[in-house]
């Protein structure tokens, strides 16, 4: 097995020993956070009354086991990475919420909900130090296969809880595969797990042989569960894990655009441009009308409400995790990432939030790293329609953003250097991948 991997600097030292323990705790932990803290057992997904479950306390439990661990491995090198950029904006965030929680509602529930992000927050960071590139890739990839593995169970076997049924008009509900959660959080999951191997396949970390046949499960669901704002940053997302391969072959990427300015000038050119757009929104629709797509699917409608909401608590929020309070009767959450921040910590939490979209964006174009960029889109346009960082027990979403933070400054990369290359040919199975 691989070995445990520290940093020195901002450069990953390997060694030649088997995994350790703390190697081993941090490897299992990021899996059951990605899996166990996303999925619902029980079919109670939008569920109207919050009750406190078997489920909630294993939640909990792996959340506050991941803190410990944490305390146990953050002294006296990991500490500092909260204290750097852009580390100390994790900081804030998490400091933030604590000072907004006597200010909110439900302040128990609130509290619980910050413990849990706290924990979570502060591991991530310090497993990916004990870890290393591969190993927190492939635990990550690991959580989010059982899950949409797990989805499909449920979906087969046991249709009350797989199976989503959305109420689209009084006379037509469209039956969506929901697997362990809700069909958009199975879409994302879905997305996470292609990107994710892919990115393992390109860097010939593992088999294609091996790799395809989760590519294939986890495309069939992202199809059954209908989420389409999934599949568009699935698709965009995988342009990205492919930018170095189109950068060398960069008359792909040309040849699409000039084909998209003839097919767009012809559709001008014909007068009949209107009906073509609305029967190609009316067709992507679950509903068959192109009013659906105008109101984002009604989300227009739940960003009023919730900024309102915000207005009236424009400081403090109403504690992080508050939002299926405030929200019950809209979706439970903003269906924004920053409307969501803002909700729970007011316009403070908000801002920090933009500030680390705003570094991703940047390292995206200034620092490409195609191992996470394809993840980012995930984010940083998913987020403008969906919850993603809303969840209250912090689950794949939370581990894979906060992996994307600390990427470039842990100078992290899963392609083989030359001397990897030449070591691992001479001894195989005493080489440590990054």
């Amino acid at each position: 097995m691989a070995t445990a991997i520290s940093l020195s600097g901002s450069h990953e030292a390997e060694a030649s020993k088997v995994w350790s323990i703390q190697a081993i705790a941090c490897w299992t932990l990021v899996v059951l956070i990605a899996f166990i803290n996303g999925a619902d057992f029980r079919g109670t997904t939008g569920a109207e009354n919050f009750e406190v479950h078997w489920q909630i306390y294993l939640r909990l439990l792996v959340s506050v086991g991941s803190g410990a661990v944490a305390a146990l491995l953050l002294f006296p090198r990991s500490y500092r990475d909260f204290f750097s950029w852009p580390g100390f904006t994790v900081t804030l965030s998490l400091v933030w919420y604590g000072v907004c929680i006597p200010f909110g509602i439900e302040r128990v529930y609130c509290a619980a909900a910050w413990v849990c992000l706290t924990c979570v927050l502060v591991f991530v960071p310090t497993a990916m130090r004990v870890l290393g590139a591969w190993g927190i890739v492939s635990s990550v990839g690991v959580g989010v296969v059982m899950y949409v593995l797990g989805s499909w169970i449920a979906y087969f076997r046991y249709p009350e809880i797989g199976v989503f049924k959305e109420q689209i008009t009084n006379t037509y509900a469209l039956e969506r595969m929901g697997g362990l959660g809700h069909p958009n959080e199975l879409g994302f999951y879905c997305a996470f797990t292609i990107l994710l191997f892919t990115v393992i396949g390109v860097t010939r970390r593992l088999p294609w042989i091996v790799i395809a046949p989760i590519l294939l499960m986890a495309g069939l669901a992202l199809f059954k569960c209908y989420s389409r704002t999934s599949m568009a940053v699935t698709a965009i997302g995988l342009v990205l894990v492919f930018q170095n391969q189109l950068r060398a072959n960069i008359a792909i990427p040309i040849a699409g655009v000039f084909l998209g300015v003839v097919v767009a000038f012809a559709a001008v050119a014909s007068g009949k441009v209107d009906w073509m757009v609305e029967d190609l929104l009316s067709g992507v629709s679950k509903s068959g009308s192109s009013s659906e797509l105008s109101s984002v699917t009604g989300r227009d409608e739940i960003w009023r409400y919730g900024i309102e909401q915000i207005e009236a608590s424009p400081i403090f929020g109403y504690g992080y995790g508050a939002a299926r309070f405030v929200m019950y009767n809209h979706s439970y959450h903003c269906h924004n990432v920053v409307l969501n921040a803002m909700m729970a910590g007011g316009v403070v939490a908000g801002i920090l939030l933009v500030v680390q979209s705003l570094y991703v964006l940047w390292g995206m174009v200034f620092q490409p790293r195609f191992e996470v960029d394809g993840l980012a889109v995930c984010f940083l346009l998913g987020g403008v329609v969906e919850g993603l960082l809303s969840s209250t027990t912090p689950a794949a979403h939370f581990v894979i953003w906060t992996m994307i933070l600390f990427w470039r400054p842990f100078n992290f990369s899963l392609v083989h250097s030359n001397a990897e290359k030449q070591r691992s040919g001479n001894a195989p199975s005493a080489q440590t991948q990054k």
